[in-house]
């Protein structure tokens, strides 16, 4: 696999506490609750109001947040597109990484890293302005997110996608919905395939209801006709799902057939946003030093400013392992 085979564009360039998300039973999570039966295990039980604390922000950043993502491995990326076009990399400690792109990014999904001839690329999926999926790649030898096709058949103009870690070769789990048939989730598996990436499409999963927002967790995709985000917070026998509502963060612990509103306390010197615009979660993170995993959200933290804060859940998350 030749790494400068990869075709990179230059660098300059959930629901409402009652309703909890809709649950698409595959046989996966079916047999997931069997076990957890048998086993005498039971999801723990978080309170509404729960609150976790604020404990690092970025700089304020180049304008409102249209989405942002999360990805894991030795070193974790967060991703920020912004409201009025552009796209830039941020590191565990909050700091930019290389330069802002042009790209006009509309969502995010979740990262996930790969080794290509001993170098680490982290790819996210995104969707763009016009409805295209595209990967976006940061690795050795890039000044700033580069893009890349991310080759999916032909179909309608896409409106929403999620992602999760592959089982196997795989380099991600991925679904998207298109916005002539936001009833459907046409779900398979990206692998990068002497250089690029490649789709192998799986069974579409039907809803009945218009997906709003779709995660996976560790073995279940589910998806919400409510929440703007939903992200997963697995982390050993927790299997949680957090999600973003009109401003207002949840969190579940039963696959989303209930939801507890979670508060974010603002730090000594860190400033949560009142109403984040955007969220991304993950349950491990192998650096930066959250040991619990890690809640970001993007928004207003006062007039005209904005921020990216990093929040700590390990208070639920680390209480369960």
């Amino acid at each position: 696999m030749q790494f400068k085979r990869w075709r990179l564009s230059a660098a300059s360039p959930f629901v409402n506490a009652g309703l909890g998300l809709a649950l698409l039973f595959t046989a996966a999570s079916c047999s997931k609750q069997t076990e957890s039966a048998e086993s005498g295990a039971e999801a723990p039980v978080i309170a509404a109001g729960t609150e976790f604390p604020a404990v690092w922000s970025t700089r304020p950043l180049e304008g409102k947040v249209a989405s942002i993502a999360l990805s894991g491995g030795m070193s974790g990326i967060l991703a920020v597109a912004y409201d009025q076009g552009g796209l830039q990399f941020f590191d565990m400690e909050a700091e930019k990484l290389g330069e802002r792109a042009i790209f006009r990014v509309k969502a995010l999904a979740g990262g996930q890293s790969a080794v290509v001839e001993d170098r680490t690329i982290t790819v996210f999926p995104g969707i763009t302005r016009d409805g295209d999926l595209k990967a976006y790649v940061y690795g050795d030898g890039l000044v700033g997110p580069a893009q890349v096709d991310l080759p999916i058949g032909e179909t309608d103009h896409i409106q929403g996608v999620c992602s999760g870690p592959a089982p196997g070769t795989g380099l991600m789990r991925l679904a998207f919905w298109t916005t002539t048939n936001n009833r459907v989730l046409q779900n398979g598996v990206v692998r990068a395939n002497d250089g690029d990436l490649a789709w192998t499409a799986g069974a579409s999963t039907f809803t009945d209801f218009p997906v709003k927002s779709c995660a996976f967790t560790s073995d279940t995709l589910v998806a919400s006709p409510r929440a703007e985000n939903a992200a997963s917070l697995v982390r050993g026998q927790l299997d949680a799902l957090v999600s973003l509502e009109d401003g207002k963060l949840g969190i579940s612990t039963d696959l989303g057939m209930t939801n507890a509103e979670i508060a974010v306390r603002d730090g000594i010197t860190v400033i949560a946003p009142d109403t984040p615009d955007a969220m991304a979660a993950m349950g491990t993170m192998l650096s930066g030093g959250y040991p619990g995993g890690l809640i970001v959200i993007a928004g207003e933290t006062k007039p005209g400013e904005h921020h990216a804060v990093f929040v700590d859940p390990s208070s639920v998350t680390l209480a369960t392992n």
